[in-house]
């Protein structure tokens, strides 16, 4: 296999501020590598040094003679969608470009080539791929800078599918997108011949496509074998290892310390009571002198080795009074509708949301898995139909556009609005990786990544029995997905979740209602559910068993 990528020594700051230096890896040619890393670590930054888009502050990246193809996070242009993917395929789109001007005196032979070269079926194959990734023929025409975020996405998709450009750069390519084009994403990764490297915090993405994992940091970048769930191998026996090794030198130096501290106390008896007319003593001093030097050269030796102390994250135990409501069922929906503009998108569907449910709603893009959710919770009418909710029932909201956060103050101010002190605070914002100075950060400075870490913590901590998530994950990084998975373990109440991450679905729920030509739940259990469809006019879903009773105690913070 030919090496494609040599970084050497790379060093980058920004604004007088180090992102990260000593960056030296390769790429092997048709390699399938994930770039891995916090938020904010510099992964975008990293990308457009080797897009040739910024220069480093030193170091040096050599590519071998390729055409890239980058998907960005962002791109800025008015476009209409269908010629914008056309534009993909420079050469046929050069070529019909020329057959405009049908005065032109090379028409003809440019005609021909134009066949030659298939450039008439470029509109056909753009539609194709279009569709392919799920965007519909409405789209065609609309500007590029008019879609939503994840029809952006599928839309560079597709004008990198007909490029077809020896490298692939792939910044954050799962962002936004459901299943049905997460799994052909994927499966075009593994066809594709060239060679691919990526952004992405979706881990089963990582583990179906990555045959290596470069994780970035400050100091540097390593490489690990395999996908995600290797990486995380890895590295856990990695931390074992080092904190076993720690713990054994500190043992070790300990016991050095206390065999010094006798030899000491032995060699200052020996010293008193030498003297000219006890020779004994005096070489029984003599002795304890070289066995404590001896013994301080030792310890200098363990301490030139020793390993630094493993980095323990700040941890919080929590613990809820959740008992205030002693009923079964929460929620309840009889025979209602629910669609856009007075269209039901499903027909009449009766279910009810019982104590301990866990309730994943996934579904396509455009499936309806939002509406479904803020009729559940009262926010939108349903179009026909009864929602009964509990009277003492409290829902806590986490919305894609984090309208819950204050506009105004800092980070440490957004979680001061909660009933707790500015100790307990600070030591929730270190928890979810908030550091020092960081808590300070007005909320309007704050990156996406980061309004989101805060919008949870406010909501976890508000006091609602039911916490209803809307795609609360988007633009964390793995370590953060996996803080908010472990709080929500430990949080005694109901969920209502939207979330593209498998993962995290997988992880916390107990039953998924499946929004697709019909409404169907998995695994059969406590939801009852009677669904109305053109296919099967009703179809009903025993009960689930009770989760165990929530837990009565208070929130502690250590």
């Amino acid at each position: 296999m030919n090496e494609i990528l040599s970084v050497h020594k790379l060093k980058m700051e920004v604004e007088h501020r180090l992102l990260f230096e000593n960056l030296s890896f390769t790429l092997q040619e048709g390699e399938k590598a994930a770039l891995f890393g916090r938020n904010g670590v510099g992964k975008t930054t990293l990308f457009k040094l080797l897009a040739r888009r910024m220069s480093p502050t030193s170091g040096t990246i050599h590519w071998q003679d390729v055409r890239f193809g980058v998907l960005d996070q962002s791109v800025n242009t008015k476009e209409p969608v269908l010629s914008y993917v056309m534009a993909g395929d420079v050469m046929r789109a050069a070529l019909l470009a020329k057959l405009d001007d049908s005065e032109s005196p090379s028409y003809l032979d440019d005609y021909q080539l134009a066949l030659d070269k298939d450039a008439f079926s470029l509109e056909a194959d753009a539609v194709r791929v279009l569709k392919e990734v799920g965007l519909s023929s409405e789209h065609f025409q609309q500007p590029f800078d008019q879609l939503s975020g994840g029809e952006q996405t599928r839309t560079q998709l597709a004008r990198l599918y007909l490029m077809r450009p020896d490298v692939l750069l792939l910044d954050e390519p799962t962002n936004h997108l459901d299943g049905k084009t997460l799994d052909w994403l994927t499966d075009w990764i593994m066809a594709y011949p060239g060679t691919v490297l990526y952004v992405s915090h979706e881990r089963s993405f990582i583990d179906a496509t990555a045959g290596a994992v470069l994780e970035l940091t400050n100091a540097g970048i390593r490489r690990f074998k395999g996908n995600y769930s290797a990486y995380r191998q890895q590295k856990d026996h990695e931390e074992k290892t080092v904190k076993a090794l720690y713990e054994k030198q500190e043992q070790a130096k300990n016991e050095l310390l206390q065999i010094i501290g006798r030899y000491d106390i032995w060699h200052k008896k020996a010293t008193a009571a030498a003297s000219e007319r006890n020779p004994t003593a005096k070489k029984s001093a003599a002795k304890h002198a070289i066995k404590i030097k001896a013994k301080e050269q030792q310890l200098k030796k363990l301490e030139q080795e020793r390993v630094q102390k493993p980095r323990e994250e700040a941890g919080i135990r929590v613990e809820f009074d959740a008992g205030t409501l002693h009923v079964k069922r929460l929620l309840r929906l009889e025979d209602v509708t629910f669609g856009h503009e007075g269209n039901a998108l499903f027909e009449p569907v009766t279910f009810e949301a019982i104590r301990g449910d866990r309730i994943a709603i996934v579904g396509p893009n455009g499936s309806g898995k939002t509406t479904l959710l803020q009729v559940m919770l009262g926010t939108l009418p349903p179009l026909s139909g009864k929602v009964d909710r509990h009277p003492s029932l409290r829902i806590g909201y986490f919305s894609q556009s984090l309208s819950t956060l204050p506009e105004d103050g800092t980070l440490l101010d957004a979680l001061l609005d909660l009933p707790i002190s500015e100790t307990e605070a600070r030591t929730l914002l270190a928890c979810f990786l908030f550091r020092r100075d960081e808590v300070f950060k007005p909320i309007h400075e704050a990156s996406m990544g980061e309004k989101c870490r805060i919008a949870f913590l406010r909501l976890y901590f508000s006091g609602a029995r039911v916490l209803a998530l809307d795609e609360p994950t988007n633009y964390l990084d793995v370590m953060t997905r996996e803080r908010i998975e472990m709080a929500l373990e430990a949080f005694p109440g109901e969920l209502l979740m939207i979330s593209h991450d498998t993962h995290f679905t997988d992880r916390l729920s107990n039953k998924t209602i499946v929004l697709g030509e019909r409404i169907e739940v998995h695994p059969v259990g406590t939801l009852e559910l009677r669904v109305g469809s053109k296919a099967n006019p009703e179809v009903t879903i025993a009960e689930l068993k009770q989760l165990k009773q929530a837990l009565d105690t208070p929130l502690i913070f250590d």
